[in-house]
């Protein structure tokens, strides 16, 4: 089990006095912007042309840390720690020192000198400025791997009391529950990872074998489930990684921009976004300026943040990417921010472009429902109908227009009625056939159709509310 060093984050400021210090702070952050890419080959030339100083140094050890170059890696983290020796320590002098430390740490371990390694954490836990956590957590590695596993329980405790949204150090908790055979804690300690990272396979893979192990067979099934989709994102993810890493210059930007929808696909939104910025570095044409907004729009959208997605899909359009699915998208986007005006005009900016849109056309019969403009919301769920017959959204749309205007119930009826035979699993659905049975006077079939609703979402209250109210015009 290979021991994870996490590396603080650092905020410094310095003030550019001259060409030459100009030159030195540009090599430093060109060499940061090159870890962040994982191309530490560049980073080590980057940083032996910045200005020499503790952190450069500690980000250089880093550097030839990475690419398994261990004896230029000790030297630059002991060159670190001396030239901030004799300095009063200040906040990001602390954090290169426990930088440099943690980095001799993780050197000692991999080079099989534990006692070292853990002399170096206790160093940094007792200092008590910065990297307590990484400390603690890769002490409780070191203790794993001698069998100590009550102590590494502890120290991964102490981990977690130091960052509780550590999420490596709720991971190896769990694995150290399990090697104690205390599922339920391991569950538990599990739970929090996927929490905190849910895109994370092994721990879905550690909780099915838990939940297996608790006799609760379905958790274990639904959690192998995650695991496998997220398995197989992964291979995907590592596909178009390869595809940018071998990419020619003029190439790099179309090869990232396929991998940033491959990540915004799978969820993985923060590596999303950083790959769409990356675009920029390699092309600054409009076409691509667009689809990076349109990326970044999407992820916005995904993320709850209607007003950020319509800046970036109007900076899109503007930028020439108007197609009928970027309309569509901000249609909806307009929808979420509660501005139906703007909405119908981006839908029907999209019809424009193509005129067999059938969610498009569900949509917009939902807004005219909205309106209580019948005849055209009729119009436009029956279109949606008849382009996509397994469209759920447009049968329960039309039953609801018609139950709501009481028009066609005994047709309302059906329409819903099919809409839960294509989307079983929505409450809603059978909540509103329950509504119509009952508009008829089948309160037999009303009361199944809540009963299911409630069976569904058991926390709803509306639907309870709905079979009291059924029971009582039974009486």
């Amino acid at each position: 089990m290979r021991i994870l060093l996490c590396w603080l984050s650092i905020t410094l400021c310095l003030h550019v006095l001259g060409g030459h210090l100009a030159i030195a702070q540009n090599a430093y952050e060109l060499g940061e912007a090159a870890l962040q890419q994982e191309n530490y080959e560049a980073a080590i030339r980057h940083f032996t042309n910045a200005e020499e100083n503790g952190r450069t140094f500690a980000r250089l050890g880093y550097a030839y840390s990475q690419l398994g170059r261990y004896t230029e890696a000790t030297r630059a983290y002991r060159d670190a720690l001396r030239f901030n020796i004799h300095k009063k320590h200040n906040t990001d002098i602390e954090i290169t020192i426990s930088q440099a430390l943690l980095g001799l740490g993780y050197i000692a371990y991999r080079q099989g000198r534990f006692d070292e390694a853990i002399g170096l954490y206790t160093e940094v836990v007792e200092r008590g400025t910065a990297g307590v956590a990484e400390a603690y957590h890769n002490l409780g590695i070191i203790y794993a791997g001698r069998g100590e596993v009550e102590k590494a329980v502890t120290t991964q405790q102490h981990a977690i009391a130091a960052d509780p949204n550590f999420v490596d150090a709720h991971y190896h908790l769990g694995v150290l529950y399990s090697r104690k055979q205390d599922w339920q804690a391991a569950i538990d300690a599990y739970q929090k990872t996927v929490t905190l990272t849910p895109t994370m396979p092994n721990a879905y893979y550690q909780l099915s074998r838990c939940y297996r192990q608790t006799g609760n067979i379905s958790e274990a099934e639904k959690a192998m489930q995650r695991f496998r989709a997220l398995k197989a994102a992964d291979t995907e993810i590592q596909k178009h990684l390869e595809a940018v890493f071998v990419a020619d210059t003029d190439e790099k930007a179309e090869a990232l921009l396929t991998l940033a929808n491959i990540y915004r696909k799978h969820e993985r939104y923060d590596a999303a976004t950083e790959t769409f910025n990356r675009i920029r570095k390699y092309s600054t044409s409009d076409t691509h300026r667009a689809q990076v907004s349109a990326g970044l729009a999407r992820i916005a959208a995904d993320q709850g943040d209607p007003t950020q997605a319509i800046r970036h899909y109007e900076r899109a359009i503007a930028l020439g990417l108007k197609t009928a699915e970027v309309y569509h998208n901000l249609g909806i986007a307009y929808m979420q921010n509660r501005d139906g005006q703007n909405a119908l005009k981006q839908f029907h900016r999209a019809l424009e472009i193509d005129a067999n849109l059938p969610e498009t056309l569900a949509l917009l019969g939902t807004l005219y429902t909205a309106n209580r403009q019948f005849d055209a919301a009729e119009t436009h769920y029956e279109r949606a109908i008849a382009l996509a017959p397994e469209n759920a959204v447009a049968y329960h749309g039309l039953a609801y227009l018609y139950g709501q205007h009481d028009r066609n119930l005994a047709k309302a009826v059906e329409l819903a009625r099919h809409a839960t035979e294509l989307s079983p699993d929505s409450a809603p659905y059978y909540n509103t056939l329950s509504w119509l049975c009952y508009k008829v006077g089948k309160y037999d079939a009303a009361e199944t159709a809540i009963l299911k609703a409630i069976e569904l979402a058991p926390d709803n209250p509306i639907y309870r509310e709905g079979l009291k109210d059924i029971r009582e015009g039974q009486k």
